[in-house]
């Protein structure tokens, strides 16, 4: 029967293999279906220099799977056994959201560009009762909540209205005692958060709200609170939203692809120039994420933790996130559809190859380290 299994994976995988080199939307299909049904081949080559020691956890690799890849609660438990160190479910909003979305992808470019205006999901009330079944496994996995309202006055639910206050602390009341870390997101394009997220005066009352919410709700096993933000702050964003995150007192912040190509207009892969609309990610976000880790660092000194998500295709990639100051990584969709969940195997050997070269002893003395090269002496 071993063998029999065994030999299913290894066809399971050539033929993937072709599909994702002839068709990237198939493939995404396949990808879903083989982790689903346990067709990817499970082990994973651990090296002790890679741990990281985060919220009071030992974290065996650096790598997680970031939110948007498990919506219906089936895939990411089977991808923290394949070797995966956490991630997260969702994003999902208070209710069903079902909005058109059209995806693109571009092989040679490695990126995927997806026109969506909100989160697509099957809502909160649905997956609950998965994350109540699932709760006592080992894994640390958490949960993406979302509000995909384009202004607070459309933000109607239940013949009611909620603010972006109300509508968080819901969600977190709901969620809080089966996770173990909770994702508030900024970071959706169509999401008037998006653009007020370097306001104190909405962001602050929220993660105020929702951290008495979690003491309430979770007061024995607390989960984190993180915040994403968008990639795409500019110069004079990013050191206001740093210390805005710095002293709500939350633990942890997500820079986190897609970039909005509404804001980016003059992206262009595989020699086009792409339409203002929609959110790109993939290989092409690498630059942009790293750029705002560097900037977060510089103001947050490392006294909270940095979680990088997209543009991850190579050790190198991780390599150039944990020297801006990432402490963590997640994959995304555009990494797992191009390359598989197999690629935590090549990530983690590069990485030691990387430490060697570089003369560190383990990876979180490589943190921040592009600071600590470029510091000048006095």
């Amino acid at each position: 029967m071993e063998k029999s299994h065994n030999a299913g994976n290894f066809l399971f995988m050539i033929f993937w293999w072709f599909v994702q080199r002839l068709n990237p939307h198939w493939a995404h299909r396949l990808l879903y279906w083989g982790l689903r049904d346990g067709s990817f081949p499970s082990g994973h080559c651990k090296d002790p220099r890679l741990t990281v020691h985060v919220w009071d956890r030992d974290f065996l690799t650096p790598i997680g799977i970031g939110d948007g890849v498990d919506k219906r609660g089936n895939i990411l438990d089977s991808l923290i056994q394949m070797g995966f160190s956490f991630g997260v479910f969702g994003p999902y909003t208070l209710e069903k959201e079902m909005p058109p979305i059209q995806t693109t992808y571009y092989k040679k470019a490695r990126a995927v560009v997806v026109d969506c205006d909100g989160y697509r999901n099957p809502g909160l009330t649905k997956i609950l009762p998965w994350l109540v079944k699932r709760r006592y496994l080992p894994h640390f996995v958490g949960i993406d909540i979302a509000i995909p309202a384009e202004s607070e006055d459309l933000n109607i639910k239940q013949g009611r209205r909620f603010t972006y206050r109300d509508e968080f602390v819901l969600m977190t009341q709901k969620v809080a005692p089966f996770v173990d870390f909770i994702v508030i997101d900024f970071a959706h394009p169509s999401s008037e958060l998006c653009t007020m997220v370097v306001d104190a005066s909405t962001i602050v009352p929220i993660l105020r709200a929702v951290k008495e919410t979690i003491d309430r709700a979770a007061p024995i096993q607390k989960p984190r609170l993180l915040v994403k933000i968008p990639v795409d702050l500019n110069a004079m964003e990013a050191p206001l939203v740093a210390q805005l995150l710095l002293d709500s007192g939350i633990d942890g912040i997500i820079i986190a692809g897609p970039i909005s190509l509404n804001k980016n207009a003059t992206i262009r892969l595989e020699g086009k120039r792409l339409e203002p609309e929609g959110m790109l990610s993939g290989q092409p976000v690498h630059d942009a994420v790293r750029e705002l880790i560097r900037k977060i660092y510089h103001y947050t000194q490392n006294r909270i933790p940095i979680i990088a998500c997209g543009g991850i295709f190579s050790g190198q990639d991780v390599f150039d996130y944990v020297g801006a100051g990432a402490n963590l990584a997640f994959l995304d969709q555009a990494t797992l559809t191009y390359e598989g969940p197999t690629i935590l195997n090549k990530i983690d050997k590069e990485l030691g190859e990387l430490l060697t070269e570089k003369g560190f002893a383990k990876l979180t003395d490589a943190i921040g380290s592009d600071f600590k090269e470029t510091k000048t002496p006095e």
